[in-house]
């Protein structure tokens, strides 16, 4: 992704017209913001409407305000729209999270897909469905999206020692629940 000097001064430039400014953001963003929010959501449905959503308000300064870290804004606000859409919504359903987990896999590094690779993937969106939505959500903002426990913390409204707890339970039920799949 690119630095927040840049998205910033493309932000400036499409506040005041500059499509071509904005299509940039939009492309230097996109793609890590999709797949956490479809993680999160399990729906890339729904991560396509909420991260639409982010690109407006960011793009409208009355719905954004001064935006001086352009991404980090993004995050934060795709991120409460997908909580707000995880507390509406009934659980996930097993179809959903595997749209989520195909959109997912298709997304990690892979040069020369293997079987290995495929089956590590599959154990991998097992695993996620399997694993309590807090917990989910943290691991996902922690190991996928590079935030810490301070940025965590304050878009979902805990306490940072909150969220590392829950970071840290979330890797230990991962590491369980591979060793029941390695069985």
């Amino acid at each position: 992704m690119a630095s927040e000097e840049l998205l910033l001064s493309l932000l400036k430039k499409a506040r005041k017209g500059d499509e071509d400014a904005f299509r940039k953001l939009v492309e230097e963003t996109r793609e890590k913001i999709f797949g956490a929010i479809a993680g999160m959501t399990g729906r890339e449905a729904i991560a396509e409407e909420i991260l639409q959503e982010g690109y407006i308000a960011l793009w409208d300064k009355n719905l954004s305000g001064d935006v001086e870290r352009p991404s980090k804004w993004l995050y934060k606000f795709c991120i409460n729209k997908s909580i707000d859409y995880l507390r509406k919504s009934e659980p996930l359903l097993l179809e959903n999270f595997e749209e989520a987990s195909e959109f997912i896999s298709s997304q990690l590094p892979s040069p020369e897909i293997n079987v290995e690779e495929n089956e590590t993937r599959e154990k991998l969106a097992e695993i996620l469905s399997k694993m309590p939505k807090k917990e989910r959500i943290t691991v996902l903002m922690s190991d996928y999206l590079g935030m810490d426990s301070f940025e965590i913390a304050s878009i979902l409204g805990s306490s940072p020692s909150t969220v590392r707890t829950q970071i840290s339970n979330g890797r230990k039920k991962i590491a369980e629940l591979l060793k029941e799949i390695r069985k």
